[in-house]
């Protein structure tokens, strides 16, 4: 679809302020923009600040960046901090409502399309009697979750049995990955009416078969608009090349990581990674190391702590402790990072053949896209969830951790064997071909002509209507 220079219809995003939720709204935000729509990103200011940090210079055309301020704490250590935090995020509200107004009054918009976070619903609420403005919910996690979730706080989805008594046996239960008062929450989410439709970060090759099932008990339109990913780095360079300005500490490590996987074998890699609001005890640590290290397996480690709110990223991370001597023995076939990497081009890179990670939705869409098996190891939310659609679903990864065990110590045995098995077994090899091809499918679909790529205009063409 060419771009309208004739559009008159802004877009306005609304994130959970939390960088798991950011990162897909801003890859929204790229592919909307790509049809010369205006998009405001309307988020906390330090978070915006962060997140474009991590965008490494890249150019963001059409895309305008509103900092809103309100009183927040440096963390969540307990369950009163926590509901606090939500709480005040009730405060943009009404900063929100005045950049609709301003769009529609100072601008020549005739509509102004709202797309938020379903975390977010209280917050967009005021924007439902502003003339002209309507709204879309969009999910950062998978339909395989809401699925889930739906049907765990209902009685009357009995047409979704044939889904999901196959996995019962693996089904998590909401309690064990969600505070208390999710339950509610999903019943309002369940119920909400007050929207124009849904968007899923996902694509019908992974998860038709589920927005399907969402799309019958829904009055409202259905997209599937993912992956979300930067879709510009999705076919890798081997003549990969670098600024020169060597001063970015994000740029040397950039540098280190990709050098260092081009001298390695094809898939002779495993990337390990637990995502951004995960840190080990230092005895998982030391168990993790001892498992990499026994597994005789090639690594790219990224070891750091989480992220903190107002965490300045260009400080420098707290060393997390290892093993004595473990640096010193590993040295010649893993690499040990402390900083941000460029985990989209490492996943992308013909050397990495696998991915042991904490089985978030945005990290399971880069894999897959890139054709690179997983090994998971769920920690909190809706990691549980993720991990029985990678793992007995699609069948392109295996289980390290199982969820029952959550709260047991991960022994380097078994991470050790999981490793072997994922990188060099018959196993293993199967998974490596099936995520290859389900990856194949998706960068099809994602072109020209293709599924997903058709979906997008839809919800391009039903929004400029």
């Amino acid at each position: 679809m060419a771009a309208n220079s004739n559009i008159d219809v802004a877009v306005v995003m609304v994130p959970f302020p939390e960088y798991g939720h950011q990162s897909p709204f801003l890859h929204l935000s790229r592919l909307i923009s790509s049809y010369n729509i205006p998009v405001h990103y309307v988020s906390i200011g330090a978070r915006n600040h962060e997140l474009k940090l991590r965008q490494q210079n890249d150019q963001l055309p059409n895309i305008q960046f509103h900092d809103l301020i309100i009183p927040e704490k440096n963390s969540c250590a307990n369950e009163e901090d926590y509901l606090s935090y939500f709480e005040s995020l009730n405060l943009l509200g009404g900063p929100i409502c005045e950049i609709c107004r301003a769009l529609l009054i100072s601008s020549s918009c005739r509509r102004v399309v709202v797309i938020h976070d379903s975390i977010m619903l209280s917050v967009v609420e005021g924007m439902i009697s502003i003339a002209n403005v309507e709204t879309y919910i969009f999910h950062v996690i998978s339909a395989f979750t809401v699925c889930s979730l739906f049907k765990q706080v209902s009685n009357d989805d009995d047409d979704d049995d044939e889904l999901f008594l196959p996995l019962q046996s693996h089904m998590p239960s909401m309690e064990s990955c969600y505070k208390k008062e999710m339950s509610e929450f999903v019943k309002m989410l369940r119920h909400w009416t007050f929207k124009s439709g849904d968007i899923f970060n996902t694509c019908r090759d992974i998860e038709g078969i589920y927005l399907d099932a969402l799309a019958k008990r829904s009055d409202k339109p259905i997209w599937g608009l993912g992956p979300s990913i930067n879709h510009v780095n999705i076919v890798y360079n081997h003549n990969h090349t670098h600024d020169d300005d060597s001063s970015s500490p994000d740029k040397i490590l950039s540098h280190k990581c990709i050098e260092w996987l081009d001298k390695q074998p094809k898939n002779s890699v495993i990337y390990v990674s637990f995502g951004t609001v995960t840190t080990f005890s230092p005895e998982q640590i030391n168990e993790l190391a001892l498992g990499l290290e026994r597994s005789e397996q090639n690594f790219v480690w990224v070891l750091r702590e989480k992220d903190k709110k107002g965490n300045d990223m260009t400080k420098d991370i707290s060393k997390m402790e290892l093993p004595e001597g473990f640096e010193e023995r590993v040295a010649k076939r893993g690499i040990i990072a402390r900083e941000w990497v460029p985990q989209l081009e490492i996943l992308a890179h013909p050397s990495t053949g696998g991915y042991l990670f904490h089985s978030g939705w945005n990290s399971f869409l880069e894999s897959v896209t890139m054709g690179v098996p997983m090994a998971t190891w769920p920690i909190h939310s809706d990691n549980p969830f993720n991990d029985v659609l990678i793992t007995k679903v699609l069948k392109v990864g295996l289980v390290v951790k199982e969820w029952a065990h959550k709260d047991e110590l991960v022994s380097s045995n078994t991470i050790e064997n999981a490793v072997r098995i994922l990188m060099n077994s018959p196993d293993g090899e199967e998974m490596r071909q099936r995520v290859v091809e389900l990856s194949q499918a998706i960068k099809i679909s994602m072109k020209d002509g293709g599924a997903s790529k058709k979906e997008t205009e839809s919800f391009i063409v039903h929004i400029t209507r």
